[in-house]
């Protein structure tokens, strides 16, 4: 979701050295285009100790002129200012903005708008520019007789639970397509499944995609399949591709995928959808949004959306 913002960015300061401070997940991410370089933050450098250090000690001697946070902590707005970058920018909220020399209240969902806009305004906060968004067309790409299915999230919460039912319904259903399982080292679970459906046209890349290949996978793919999860703003905007994403807990107007094709299944007359929450403790029952969407819905719109692709014009 803050993709636009680091085009935006690299827009507005073409002359910039632009250095990112990214996880280890992040450390092969294709965005060159972006940055010159990478600092990985290891999750010691989180907490105030050894590591913490290290990483201010590093920071200093890269003499950053300016540094900007779009996470909204008092962590990451310390890290900041112990490393005395001059120009510190940011949200602030819960006391995050303390360690920072600008800073823009952080609205979240309450300001009614997608997540992308509330941190493309950041950026119009420090240049006093409004930041267009365009949305760009389908990239160009090789489609193949492909769909990708990305049964897993960063919390158990948001996965829909009759994915099994799902992947075995496809491969089934679309004998002459293959259906490639994707997920991260959370997901390694459905080697087992994979191997207990035991069809031909089922492949297994669970484990096996850094986010490079993740994204190739996806642009020759006719479909992506996710749960609300970083898989499916990796189809639906940086490949820009056809994505179908489930959601539950999550507002799409807030956090779904910016993109030319993404399609949202979203729970219906569940009076506690949407929220925020990581945890469910609603009296309707555990899940009960994602249960709602049915696997013969998911089906149904699945076959919409291939039937639209086939009518497009070549």
């Amino acid at each position: 979701m803050a993709y636009p913002f680091y085009e935006s960015l690299r827009q507005s300061y073409p002359q910039a050295e632009i250095t990112f401070l990214c996880g280890e997940n992040l450390k092969s991410f294709p965005d060159s285009g972006l940055c010159q370089k990478k600092i990985v933050l290891d999750k010691a450098a989180k907490r105030v100790g050894p590591e913490f250090f290290r990483l201010v000690h590093q920071l200093r001697k890269e003499n950053f002129n300016m540094a900007i946070a779009l996470t909204a902590s008092i962590s990451s707005s310390l890290l900041l200012g112990t490393a005395k970058i001059p120009v510190r920018v940011g949200f602030s909220q819960s006391g995050s903005g303390l360690f920072l020399t600008d800073s823009l209240k952080w609205k979240g969902i309450d300001a009614g708008k997608h997540k992308t806009n509330l941190y493309l305004e950041l950026l119009e906060f420090m240049t006093g520019r409004p930041c267009p968004r365009k949305i760009e067309g389908e990239a160009h790409r090789s489609i193949q007789k492909k769909i990708v299915v990305a049964p897993g999230a960063s919390i158990s919460l948001r996965v829909w639970p009759y994915y099994f039912e799902l992947i075995r319904s496809l491969a089934l259903s679309y004998p002459d397509y293959e259906i490639a399982v994707v997920g991260a080292r959370q997901e390694s679970h459905w080697h087992e499944l994979i191997q207990k459906i035991n069809l031909k046209n089922l492949s297994d890349f669970v484990e096996k995609t850094p986010l490079s290949e993740l994204i190739d996978l996806c642009r020759e793919s006719q479909l992506i399949i996710a749960n609300d999860s970083g898989t499916a703003h990796l189809a639906g905007s940086i490949a820009k591709v056809p994505t179908l994403v489930l959601f539950g807990p999550g507002s799409p107007d807030y956090i779904k995928p910016i993109g030319p094709e993404v399609y949202c299944e979203i729970p219906r007359n569940i009076s506690c959808h949407p929220c925020e929450k990581a945890e469910c403790h609603e009296k309707y029952g555990y899940q009960i949004c994602l249960k709602s969407i049915s696997l013969e819905a998911v089906l149904e719109r699945i076959k919409e959306v291939l039937a639209l692709r086939h009518s497009l014009p070549s």
